[in-house]
């Protein structure tokens, strides 16, 4: 029935001339990679510092459990299952759950979260969720299954970290709990990853997914929320950076924040990573990444102001 829905949005594509296909792809594209971090970036340091650290946070642990599941069940991508699927682009990992879905509903969810007073807004933010996981399906990357567990995935983050974070400004001083858990959970789930077994089925020879190149994603994303717990935890006891700042200020550490964010992701991380290809390096740049983000720029920032 999945592979039945994807034929019909496939020849849907076909018939409209791939019309729409760029349109989806920019959708998706929202979702992912350096544009949640550069939301999290701007409203942490200039907009919204309590929802900055509350979206750091949420994305780390959303991605974090996305990993655990792909790399536990292990399901291959829609065209590997059936080659009547021909997709807009390929996309690597394995496909149960969909990260777009989780990292949209945990991206758009937290904000509406946060503005909840604000209906239009929820109601713009609940589209682009919908719009996203539909965006998975349309261009052939994901089943039903995979995103509709991905959404669940995300807003169970959402929902749970609010919680969580609702007690914590009843109880400050145990703020050490979030930096424990991170430790905890990122250190069980390199071992778990290492040691479990990976399905190795060839077609003509070729492997169809490499597990070792899979686990690099695990890598990543557990170095991640070591980096989002850890300096959530740092900044808020020791950097405490103010936001009581002229708007020139905050659009200056924006600016500059941002053009940091982009040499990390496009520059820094790719040489130290294609230089040392272990997966162990993949780990510690992430949680680099994110302690720079968090904790060093925010420092820097409040000094130069005369904040600190």
């Amino acid at each position: 029935m999945d592979i039945q829905y994807l034929l019909f949005l496939q020849n849907m594509r076909e018939a409209m001339g791939g019309m729409l296909n760029s349109f989806f792809l920019q959708i998706s594209d929202l979702s992912y990679g350096i544009f949640i971090w550069m939301l999290a970036c701007v409203l942490f340091w200039s907009v919204d510092k309590k929802s900055g650290r509350f979206l750091f946070l949420n994305i780390g642990f959303a991605r974090f459990f996305m990993q655990l599941l792909k790399l536990t069940f292990c399901v291959y991508r829609p065209w590997i299952r059936s080659d009547q699927i021909v997709p807009v682009e390929t996309a690597t990992g394995y496909s149960f759950p969909s990260g777009h879905s989780i990292t949209a509903t945990c991206n758009y969810g937290t904000m509406m979260e946060r503005n909840r007073k604000y209906k239009p807004l929820c109601i713009f933010l609940g589209f682009m969720i919908l719009l996203t996981i539909f965006s998975r399906n349309y261009i052939g990357v994901h089943t039903p299954q995979d995103v509709i567990v991905g959404t669940l995935l995300g807003a169970v983050v959402v929902v749970g970290g609010a919680k969580v974070w609702e007690w914590l400004d009843g109880h400050p001083e145990k703020d050490w709990l979030i930096p424990c858990v991170g430790v905890a959970l990122t250190v069980l789930f390199l071992i778990y990853i290492s040691v479990k077994s990976y399905p190795m089925d060839y077609v003509d020879g070729k492997l169809l997914v490499d597990p070792e190149k899979m686990k690099v994603d695990g890598f990543k994303d557990a170095g991640r929320l070591l980096g989002v717990t850890l300096g959530w935890f740092l900044e808020r006891r020791f950097v405490k950076f103010s936001m009581d700042v002229p708007v020139l200020q905050k659009v200056t550490r924006a600016g500059a924040g941002v053009l940091l964010l982009i040499f990390i992701e496009k520059c820094l991380t790719p040489a130290v990573t294609g230089t040392f290809s272990y997966s162990w390096v993949n780990c510690l740049m992430t949680f680099v990444e994110l302690i720079l983000l968090m904790v060093v720029y925010p420092l820097c920032f409040s000094r130069l102001e005369g904040n600190d």
